[in-house]
């Protein structure tokens, strides 16, 4: 008699882990659909939440890093130098420095403000896949940059050509680095 009653505690137990797994997923994607539709549906407006999250980067630069950013161009630079420590720290102990969205979203929000200071633009947000994307025009091109991407590469890869300072003089100055107040340092050949 006990046979039976085992047998069908059994697939009880089966079936709940499945009814928990299933709630589980709806529970994480009802949370990136809230999170995804908190940036987008703002009150004031993508470019007015893009322009906080970089006046809060300011703040924290100051706070945490000891740098004082001040929208200029070089700015950036001091912005990278805040990349690879974060970058650093991701590598030591990748499970408790997450790639979070503060750690690269208020960043690239920073780099875009500065770009919109340079070259103008707005800031746009796709519908259908809530990516921020800043736009300008540039010798009658309209360039698409994505700054809290190359932020979230610069910290969760670390590659030479995530540097977002590189990136920034790219978009920017272009080969012509003469419009910097400092330019940027001379890069070696590989391997030398």
């Amino acid at each position: 008699m006990n046979e039976p009653a085992n047998a069908t505690a059994e697939p009880k137990k089966s079936n709940l882990r499945i009814y928990l797994t299933i709630l589980f997923i709806i529970l994480g994607v009802v949370g990136c659909i809230q999170l995804n539709q908190f940036i987008v549906r703002l009150p004031e407006g993508v470019n007015t939440y893009m322009h906080k999250q970089a006046e809060y980067a300011v703040d924290l630069a100051q706070e945490r890093f000891d740098i004082t950013l001040d929208y200029s161009p070089e700015s950036v630079e001091q912005v990278e130098q805040i990349q690879a420590q974060i970058r650093e720290k991701y590598e030591q102990k990748p499970a408790d420095a997450d790639i979070s969205f503060q750690a690269y979203f208020i960043w690239g929000a920073y780099i875009g403000e500065v770009i919109k200071k340079l070259k103008g633009g707005t800031w746009h947000e796709d519908p259908e896949t809530h990516r921020i994307t800043l736009r300008y025009m540039d010798q009658d091109e309209e360039m698409i940059i994505e700054p809290t991407f190359w932020c979230y590469r610069r910290i969760g890869k670390g590659r030479p050509e995530d540097n977002v300072w590189y990136k920034f003089l790219l978009m920017t100055v272009g080969p012509d680095p003469s419009q910097l107040k400092t330019p940027p340092p001379q890069q070696g050949v590989p391997g030398q």
